[in-house]
């Protein structure tokens, strides 16, 4: 199956971009971009706000859902204080947020640790 690309040489249909073309033998003359690697301190560092260090990972489903869950906990939380079953609900929702936020700075450090290849 022919792509959209064609031959700087000849001007021949390519089967794949990076494929040698079939008509001249001429090699495509770029390279693939290498992806930066990300400072496992840097994802650390930025998951002080909850999802941010995945954000800076390139991880967007779980910082988008670490920073909903904790910013749900947090919000639905401080609201259980206001109220006589805040010290039952209210407090351990707040500590589940301070618990997702712990684990989001531990999970930002190794998640780049492990995209870096350590």
């Amino acid at each position: 199956m022919a792509s959209n690309v064609i031959c700087g040489r000849c001007s021949a249909p390519l089967e794949h971009p990076s494929a040698p073309c079939r008509n001249c033998g001429a090699r495509p003359n770029w390279t693939a971009l290498e992806r930066r690697r990300k400072s496992p301190l840097a994802a650390a560092a930025l998951a002080i706000v909850p999802g941010l260090g995945h954000l800076y990972l390139g991880e967007w489903r779980k910082a988008a859902g670490i920073m909903g869950a904790a910013g749900l906990l947090e919000f639905v939380g401080l609201d259980f204080d206001l109220t006589a079953v805040g010290a039952v609900i209210g407090v351990p929702m707040e500590l589940g947020g301070v618990g997702l936020w712990l684990y989001s700075i531990f999970d930002a450090y190794h998640s780049a640790k492990r995209l870096r290849g350590y």
